[in-house]
């Protein structure tokens, strides 16, 4: 008995002794902390090629062969690609960090910088090759003989200035490798190049050094084989948009031949063939079908079809002049805003390089050259053909969207109705399909359908363009297709569309749970394709695309399926032929953990994807059996195993308004049951369902990082909320309260210790709920509304459109116009309660916020320092909606855990909290110092 107590007081000791082996994250593991990167599998599956990045610093590209498990590295390569015969991976290499660091301390110019390099690795033998100065490579979609990289000498910064900006306006050198024997050539003065796909030939335009008397601009023709050099065009002037038929034996490109002075400049459509000595002008102005004071655009790449036969391209209205006569310092500026303008002022101008690079498809039959065809118009402005419709002779329609008549009122619905018309691609002819679609149309892949999904019928249809002939093919479903946990005022959108069989033979359309095959004419009986397996199981099937280049589902193909189990959040993925109507999808694997989308090789079986969970970092992995079992290729964050982490579970609790609801409950990892912990509540709308995301540590840029809070012994809750419209504020009441109070109903939680926080929508109902409740210690809000009577005629500026439809129709969810429900957003404004307000708050909201106005945070803030109350904001500067600048980040994450950590956990006061930081100390005394 003595021995086995003994014993066990041994174990305990040993199991403390490693608990002590382990310590708190802290701000100073952000940078080190690792993650994969855009992984890439070789057609025939034998190598995985991956980037290891670290938070801040160099990163690592990875070449394993997958079977022998050996490896290749090349510091900081990124932006990779795999040869077609898997003989080679070729990728760029930044400077180093510290590198690039010291030229920015020195405040180099850009032409001074350091300059990416080029690695060329042959993963048979682990060789590196380094070329330095490199700016760009290609290598041909089908063919691997071939290496095109364009090199990027540094300036010579003994010249004057003048020389200087010469050199940085001509085109750089080109070299043409052959990667069988290593020879290479090159190409002077070269500013945009392509392969084609077969790797036949190589196409560039030149801009070379003016005080080069031998060079010529123009576009030049380099056959691969034998070196062969052709001017298609030479002369002064700009080329752009090269574009090769699948064959290679045509090409397109878009010039201007005017002179620099010429304002404006008008481009043309030139064409090649292999017949031809030069290129020639295929469309201008004078071109029959191309309307008066229009040409072709600059912006828009030219498109062969399949077959060759046409040549799809952009045109659009000539630009007015610049007046040189009126000059800047003598003309007023302003914007007018104009009741009538189809978009407000603030859209138009954040839109406004967009539209001035608007173009218009028009299409030229090559067979007689003798007219293009005009496809999209002001009215019609968006005609799109699909790549399988393209492939044939006989081209049909394409899809054309109108929505001029709808503009106007997208500022308080959000959504833009559109006119939709099929488009004769023979001559241009347009045909109402379907009037005032609150929807999203597509085509079909073989073009014979347009379908859409209706929000206000809440049901698909489909247009069949050779009958004229409409049909609804989900009314005799009896299943719902569109979104059932819809809780915003507005009409539910649909849960979506897996793709189109073969031939369009079917569209395969998705409900809650399950996918559906339909017959687009309605005339036979829908297929639950999954067999009613997820609606049974609660698991929600969706299809997942394994082969990029294929643009539709194969009738006698086995698909892959995403799978989530909705009661134990599980994921996984299974298998269904599609063919076999009557079988049920095949387990593959469902399991606690979190797969990213799988990365196939195009040849084989093998499947790249991550795998991860709150506690196991996202390493990669291969499998070629369809996960009966899997490898890890990546070992990522080994000193994970160094750090106090956490647990994770799924919690139920019933709102005050009687809805079954869920949280997620972060414990630390040394939890026990026997003391108590300082508790934060996180919450957005609903979390529950990413109960096996993983959480990196890495600062933040609006929110609490969970793993670091329960790293360092905090309980984190995050509930999911259920809304109510037009009481948001009293819904969230509902819910954080209601579950709040549940868990504090446990021994082990400090119910005098909670603090809450959130971001944008999550700050808002923050803001609301320290004028409900005084059960948190301390509060966060970044970004938060505060008075909806102001915002509700405010300005995203992130995308210019006005913030009304968002409480009529989306998030806010008032559900009523200001004017209608003037005394709901009063209830839900924390603005007008503010003298109810005893927790102390930490607002951020940043001067650049492009989602939620910026002086929505002032008003709060404002507010409550006007009733004396605990308040302080943070505003970073030039910021957006959530931090983007990396330094601001880490700031932020300080400040959030010296915030929380003084109210929960009774620590200093710092010094910004205790005095602030007056501006003439800004940028030379952080206040971080914490203070008696």
């Amino acid at each position: 008995m003595k021995k086995t107590a003994a014993m066990l007081l041994a174990v305990t000791l040993t199991i403390c002794g490693l608990y002590a082996q382990k310590k708190p994250l802290d701000h100073s593991v952000y940078d080190s902390w690792q993650s994969v990167a855009n992984p890439k599998i070789s057609d025939d599956g034998k190598y995985a090629v991956y980037a290891v990045n670290l938070q801040e610093g160099d990163g690592t590209l990875i070449i394993t062969d997958i079977k022998k498990n050996a490896t290749a590295a090349v510091d900081r390569g990124y932006g990779y690609a795999i040869s077609s015969d898997s003989k080679f991976v070729v990728s760029l290499i930044k400077p180093s960090f510290e590198q690039t660091r010291e030229a920015k301390i020195k405040k180099k110019k850009a032409d001074e910088m350091p300059k990416d390099s080029l690695a060329i690795i042959t993963p048979a033998n682990g060789k590196v090759e380094k070329i330095a100065y490199v700016k760009s490579f290609k290598l041909p979609k089908e063919s691997a003989l071939y290496l095109a990289y364009e090199l990027n000498p540094p300036a010579d910064t003994t010249k004057g200035k003048d020389k200087l900006k010469k050199e940085k306006d001509e085109g750089n050198p080109l070299v043409i490798r052959r990667m069988t024997s290593n020879v290479e050539d090159t190409i002077k003065y070269v500013s945009s190049y392509i392969f084609s796909e077969n790797g036949k030939y190589l196409v560039a335009s030149l801009t070379p050094n003016s005080k080069d008397s031998l060079a010529n601009s123009g576009v030049l023709l380099y056959n691969t084989a034998n070196g062969e050099r052709k001017m298609l065009s030479t002369g002064k002037g700009s080329y752009k948009q090269l574009a090769f038929d699948k064959a290679g034996n045509q090409l397109a490109y878009v010039a201007e031949r005017d002179s620099a002075k010429a304002d404006p400049k008008i481009y043309r459509l030139y064409y090649y063939t292999n017949s031809m000595d030069s290129a020639s002008v295929l469309v201008e102005q004078a071109t029959a079908g191309m309307p008066a004071n229009w040409m072709v655009s600059e912006h828009k790449k030219p498109v062969f079809s399949e077959d060759g036969g046409s040549l799809f391209f952009g045109t659009a209205p000539i630009p007015a002049p610049k007046d040189t006569a009126i000059y800047d310092f003598e003309v007023a500026a302003l914007d007018i805003w104009h009741y009538a303008d189809d978009f407000n002022q603030p859209m138009q101008l954040k839109n406004l390089e967009r539209e001035r690079k608007r173009t218009f498809a028009a299409v030229m039959y090559l067979a007689d050259k003798s007219e293009m065809v005009r496809l999209a118009d002001e009215n019609v402005y968006s005609v799109s053909v699909n790549e399988e419709l393209q492939k044939r002779k006989s081209l049909g329609y394409g899809l054309g969207i109108a929505d001029k008549p709808y503009r106007v009122e997208r500022q308080w619905t959000g959504d833009i109705k559109k006119d939709v018309y099929t488009v004769n691609l023979r001559n241009g002819q347009k045909k109402l399909v379907k009037e005032a679609l609150s929807g999203y149309p597509s085509l079909s892949i073989n073009g014979k359908y347009i379908s859409w999904y209706d929000r206000k019928e809440r049901q698909y249809f489909a247009y069949d363009i050779a009958n004229g002939t409409t049909a609804c093919l989900t009314c005799e479903l009896d299943v719902n297709v569109w979104d059932e946990e819809n809780d915003v005022p507005d009409d539910p959108h649909a849960y979506g569309i897996a793709g189109w069989l073969e031939k369009d033979k079917a569209i395969l359309l998705y409900d809650y749970y399950d996918i559906w095959q339909v017959d687009p004419t309605a005339k036979t009986a829908a297929i639950n394709l999954t067999n009613g397996m997820g609606r049974a199981n609660k698991q929600t099937f969706r299809y997942l695309k394994t082969d990029m280049d294929i643009p539709y589902i194969g009738e006698k193909e086995t698909i892959l399926l995403r799978t989530f189990d909705n009661v134990t959040k599980e994921n996984g993925f299974y298998t269904k032929a599609v063919a076999k109507h009557k079988e049920a999808p095949v387990k593959r694997v469902l399991n606690g953990y979190y797969y990213s989308y799988p990365v196939k090789a195009k040849n084989t079986n093998n499947f790249l994807f991550t795998k991860s969970n709150f506690t196991t970092t996202p390493d990669l992995y291969v499998t070629s059996d369809l996960w009966k079992t899997d490898t890890r290729l990546s070992q990522i964050n080994p000193q994970m195993k160094d750090y106090l982490w956490g647990s994770v579970e799924l919690i139920k609790y019933r709102t005050f308004d009687n809805i079954d609801a869920e949280a997620l409950l972060y414990k630390p990892e040394n939890f026990d049951p026997n003391r108590k912990y300082p508790m934060m509540i996180y919450f957005y709308e609903k979390h529950t369902d990413d109960l096996y995301r993983h959480y990196a540590p890495a600062p933040s840029r609006s929110i609490i990082n969970i793993p670091f809070f329960t790293s360092r012994g905090y309980i984190v809750l995050v509930p999911d909320i259920y809304y109510t419209d037009g009481h948001p504020g009293q819904s969230a009441y509902n819910a954080v309260v209601a579950v709040a109070e549940k868990v504090c109903k446990n021994p082990w939680v400090d119910k005098d210790n909670i603090g809450i926080q959130g971001q944008s929508w999550g700050g808002y109902q923050v803001a609301h709920l320290i004028t409900r409740t005084n059960m948190f210690k301390a509060a966060g809000a970044g970004a938060p509304v505060a008075n909806m009577t102001s915002a509700y005629g405010g300005v995203r500026w992130g995308t210019g459109m006005i913030r009304q439809f968002q409480y009529e129709h989306t998030q806010s969810r008032i559900g009523k116009t200001l004017w209608d429900g003037f005394d709901l957003y009063i209830e839900n404004s924390p603005l007008f309660f503010a003298d109810k307000v005893e927790t102390p708050l930490l607002i951020m909201h940043n001067d650049n916020d492009g989602a939620v106005p910026w002086y929505q945070g002032i008003e709060y803030f404002t507010a409550l320092r006007r009733l004396g109350k605990k308040v302080w904001m943070l505003q970073y500067n030039k910021e957006e909606h959530n931090l983007m600048e990396r330094k601001n980040t880490k700031d932020l994450s300080i400040r959030l855990q010296q915030f929380f950590d003084h109210y929960l956990k009774g620590d200093k006061m710092p010094k910004w909290m205790k005095y602030g930081v007056p501006a003439t100390q800004k940028g030379i005394d952080w206040g971080y110092e914490l203070i008696d």
